[in-house]
C-alpha cells in the first residue's frame, strides 16, 4: 500500500499505516516551499569584466608619496640633520664671506660665457618641448572575463564576448568629450580558467597616460529559467598616471551606465551614483541590481541580502552605499529585440548593462 498525502491530511480517523506528521514539520515545509516559489529561484550571472589592478600610478607620484610618509615617519631626525647642518653654516660664514666680496671685486667687470648661455637656453628648449609631446608609456594590464555567481564566489562557462574595445580620453584631445582613441582588440582575447570553468583573459599594452573605459559585450545565451535570451553590455574603467578626464562622459553605447561619482579613489563605504542611458537617453524606471563579489563567502541571513535591487529616477539616476571593500557590481537591465529561440520562433531577449567598480577598504 502507497503512501497517500491526502489520507493522512483527510479528517476523521487515520490509517494505522499513515505516519503522523507534527505540525511544526508541516509548518516548515509550507515555508520552504513559499520562499522556493516567490524568492530567487536561481542565483543571478554576471559578467565580469576587471583589471588587475584599480589603477596604474606613475613612478614619481609614487615616490612622491613615500617621499611624504618618511618626512611625516621621521620628523625628529629631520629636525637633527638641520641642527647640524646649521651649526656647520655658522661656523663657516665668516670664511666665506671674505672670499665672496675677493671674488665680487674680481668678476666685476666679468661677462658671461656664450657657450653657456646657449647649454642653458637649449636645455630649456629640450624641457618645453619633452612637456608638449605625448608621453609614451610601457605599462601593461591584465584583464579577466568570467561567468560569475557573484555572491556564492561560483564560475560559470561563457562564450567568448563578440565585441572588446578599448577607449582611451585625453582632455587636450580636439574634442575631449569624445575618445581619443578606440581599438577592437577581440583577437586578443584568449581563453583561460577561472573558479574551475572557462573563462577569458587578454593583456593590454598601454602606450600613453589616460583613462581607460573597457568594453565587451557577450554572446546572447539561453536561460531556461527566463524561457528568453540573455545578453550583457560590461564596462570597467582605468585611470593611468593620474589622468582622470572622462570618468562622466558616455561612450555612445545602446545600453550603458554612466557614473556620476568618480568610480575610483573611493573608501567604504562610498556613496555611488549613476545614471542609466538607453541609445544616449535617460531611462527611468529601470531595475538595477548591486551586489559585491563575496570572495569569503559571507553568510547572509535570507537571499535578499545577497544583492540590492532598486529603479531608476525618472532622469535615469540612482544612488546606493557600497558598505564594503572589494569589486561591485550594478546592473540595469532592459527589455531587448526578440531573438529566433530553440523552435524557430521569436524568444524575449533580456539585455543587461553592467558596471564594475573598486572600493578600497579604510586605512590601506
Amino acid at each position: 500500500m502507497s503512501f497517500s498525502p491526502k489520507a493522512c491530511l483527510s479528517r476523521g480517523s487515520r490509517p494505522q499505516s499513515c505516519p503522523k506528521t507534527p505540525l511544526a514539520l508541516v509548518l516548515l515545509l509550507v515555508a520552504c516551499l513559499f520562499f522556493h516559489l516567490a524568492g530567487p529561484c536561481e542565483a543571478s550571472r554576471a559578467t565580469l569584466l576587471v583589471p588587475s589592478k584599480p589603477s596604474i600610478e606613475s613612478p614619481l607620484s609614487v615616490t612622491q608619496a613615500t617621499e611624504a610618509g618618511e618626512a611625516v615617519a621621521k620628523p625628529n631626525e629631520q629636525e637633527k640633520s638641520k641642527k647640524s647642518a646649521d651649526e656647520a653654516q655658522k661656523s663657516k660664514q665668516g670664511e666665506k664671506n671674505g672670499a665672496k666680496s675677493n671674488e665680487s671685486a674680481g668678476k666685476a667687470d666679468a661677462k658671461p660665457d656664450t657657450a653657456e648661455v646657449c647649454e642653458i637656453v637649449d636645455a630649456v628648449n629640450a624641457s618645453i618641448q619633452a612637456s608638449i609631446a605625448p608621453q609614451q608609456l610601457k605599462e601593461e594590464v591584465d584583464l579577466l572575463i568570467v561567468g560569475m555567481e557573484a555572491f556564492r564566489y561560483r564560475g560559470v562557462a561563457i562564450d567568448p564576448p563578440r565585441i572588446f574595445t578599448i577607449y582611451r580620453f585625453d582632455k587636450d584631445a580636439e574634442n575631449p568629450r569624445r575618445p581619443a582613441r578606440r581599438e577592437d582588440r577581440l583577437g586578443d582575447i584568449e581563453e583561460i580558467r577561472y573558479l574551475n570553468q572557462k573563462a577569458w583573459g587578454a593583456n593590454v599594452g598601454l602606450d600613453r597616460p589616460g583613462l581607460y573605459q573597457f568594453v565587451i559585450e557577450t554572446q546572447p545565451w539561453w536561460s531556461q529559467s527566463e524561457a528568453g535570451y540573455e545578453r550583457h553590455i560590461v564596462k570597467t574603467m582605468l585611470p593611468v598616471f593620474g589622468e582622470d578626464w572622462g570618468w562622466d562622459l558616455p561612450l555612445g553605447l545602446s545600453h550603458e551606465i554612466v557614473p556620476l561619482v568618480r568610480p575610483f579613489g573611493l573608501f567604504s563605504p562610498a556613496l555611488f551614483a549613476a545614471r542609466v542611458l538607453v541609445n544616449g537617453k535617460p531611462a527611468a524606471g529601470v531595475p538595477v541590481q548591486v551586489f559585491r563579489i563575496n570572495t569569503e563567502k559571507t553568510k547572509v541571513p535570507t537571499p535578499w541580502h545577497e544583492e540590492m535591487h532598486l529603479r531608476t529616477l525618472p532622469d535615469g539616476t540612482f544612488a546606493v552605499v557600497l558598505n564594503r571593500a572589494g569589486w561591485w557590481c550594478c546592473t540595469a537591465t532592459r527589455e531587448g529585440a526578440p531573438l529566433k529561440g530553440p523552435d524557430g520562433q521569436p524568444s524575449p531577449l533580456k539585455e543587461s548593462a553592467l558596471f564594475w567598480l573598486y572600493v578600497d577598504a579604510q586605512g590601506k
